[in-house]
């Protein structure tokens, strides 16, 4: 790892280094490091290599080892080009995943499980990953499914090429078409005449802001000067600049000099906590480091004890992040705070045996504390045998290629089950189950995507909801057809 190309990341890993020794005389613990949110992935058509499968490349010179360089024949032929603007402007490491076509069935892939995902799918074996584009690919299905990605991986944001490369009002609609609540995508705008691989071409911008991305500190807006361009699709002004940025839009800019610019830095939440292409990086470090470094509880009592050695630990950790320059405030109080036990935790939390920590900070945009919670759960709880399964609802899995989406679910104990199906605005489009009795353990249920009615749903993204004696989970659901 190239730790001087990035001096913020550097000083964290060197900290969090130092933490080891702090922790040698734990039985338990173990140091919190930082989830790494420089490394890209990029998924897309080439002209050699293997399909389906993740392959870290350091340089676009390791890329064309592997994938080769020409796009000759691709029906999506930016990908090549992509990679080289990474690098270009910032990148570090990039994972590639080389699809059959640059359809939607195979760029959105199948999650089969471990050695049976395609496509996007692939990525959810990588958990090192912090930015995901498909650069060029505009369909509405896949930047749904790479929306669905980022939030159910919790780690990484989607970075989003616009329909057009010079309408405004044809990018606007699709930013309104997109939702994600709490701003795991990102969406560019315009598109870039550039030379990263010495000949000028129209490139899509996500492999450019990924790059800036992956330069920049997740605690600062990742904005700033773009190599290789020599100018953009639509010139955009202060007044532009503004309308893009009230909808969401990250805008590209050409200043005097001339100089190229990343400009823009907001996601497409809904959520005003999470506007920010930054706050939502940080929150999504914060979240995964913390996820993967407590862990190790789960083999502990769920005690006084180990809610003291868990704030311990994170408090650690979110000081080694604000003594680098990561929050807002003068003072440890003032930028974050930690919270696990009791305040946390309800008697039923316990019995179900969860483990709640609640992380709060103050992001340097923003003068709010953003609040995060991370559950540990056990496999084993009161009410349910040792080695029984617990009540989880899996990612559905699409499968495009057989008109049908899979809703995986585990049941801790014999139940009744409601399975349900909504759109995007709540209305009931399908019930796959109504009280129905089911054994204790895994199940799966296929939706064809029709509704009620037997008519074939729009491709887009909807909410399955499952109800049992255990409880309630709801998924996102994205199908394809």
């Amino acid at each position: 790892m190239r730790l001087s190309s990035a001096p913020w990341l550097q000083g964290l890993l060197l900290c969090t280094t130092l933490m080891v020794a702090a922790f040698a005389s734990v039985v338990h613990a173990t140091p919190i490091t930082l989830h790494d949110p420089r490394i890209a992935a990029f998924v897309g058509q080439a002209q050699q290599g293997p399909f389906d499968t993740p392959v870290l490349v350091t340089g676009y010179p390791e890329f064309t080892g592997v994938f080769g360089s020409s796009s000759v024949g691709l029906a999506n032929p930016y990908l090549a080009a992509s990679v080289a603007a990474y690098f270009a402007n910032g990148g570090f490491y990039l994972y590639v995943v080389r699809t059959a076509g640059a359809d939607d069935a195979s760029l959105i892939g199948v999650d089969g499980g471990p050695g049976a995902r395609t496509g996007l799918q692939a990525l959810r074996g990588q958990d090192a990953v912090g930015m995901v584009a498909v650069p060029g690919s505009v369909s509405h299905a896949v930047q749904n499914a790479m929306i669905a990605l980022c939030e159910s991986m919790g780690d990484r944001i989607a970075i989003l090429d616009p329909v057009s490369a010079t309408d405004v009002n044809a990018v606007t609609a699709q930013r309104v078409s997109l939702v994600s609540t709490n701003g795991y995508a990102a969406l560019y705008f315009p598109w870039v005449q550039a030379a990263p691989l010495g000949v000028s071409q129209t490139l899509p911008p996500s492999a450019f802001a990924a790059g800036v991305m992956a330069r920049t500190s997740p605690a600062v807006s990742p904005t700033g000067s773009l190599s290789t361009v020599s100018g953009f699709s639509l010139a955009i002004n202060t007044t532009l600049d503004g309308t893009l940025n009230s909808a969401g839009i990250c805008s590209l800019r050409q200043f005097a000099g001339p100089t190229f610019q990343v400009w823009g830095a907001r996601t497409i939440a809904s959520n005003v906590d999470y506007q920010y292409i930054a706050v939502r990086r940080m929150a999504a470090c914060i979240e995964a480091s913390v996820r993967r470094g407590t862990t190790w509880c789960l083999t502990q009592p769920n005690d006084a004890t180990l809610w003291a050695q868990l704030t311990t630990d994170i408090t650690t950790f979110m000081q080694t992040l604000f003594a680098g320059g990561w929050f807002k405030g003068t003072t440890a109080n003032q930028a974050y705070l930690v919270q696990c036990g009791t305040t946390t935790m309800t008697a039923q939390d316990l019995a179900d045996g969860k483990t709640n920590m609640l992380v709060g900070f103050a992001p340097l945009r923003a003068a709010e504390y953003v609040l995060t919670s991370i559950t540990q759960q056990r496999p084993s709880a009161t009410g349910v045998a040792p080695g029984s399964p617990r009540f989880s609802f899996a990612v559905p899995r699409p499968n495009p290629a057989h008109g049908v989406t899979t809703l995986a679910f585990t049941l801790p104990r014999e139940s009744a089950v409601t399975l349900k199906i909504f759109d995007a605005a709540g209305r009931l489009m399908r019930t796959l189950a109504q009280g129905e009795q089911w054994s204790a353990g895994a199940h799966e249920v296929a939706w064809d995507g029709r509704d009620e009615g037997g008519r074939s749903a729009a491709s887009g993204t909807y909410l399955a909801r499952i109800e049992s004696a255990s409880g309630s989970r709801s998924q996102r659901v994205l199908w394809v057809h």
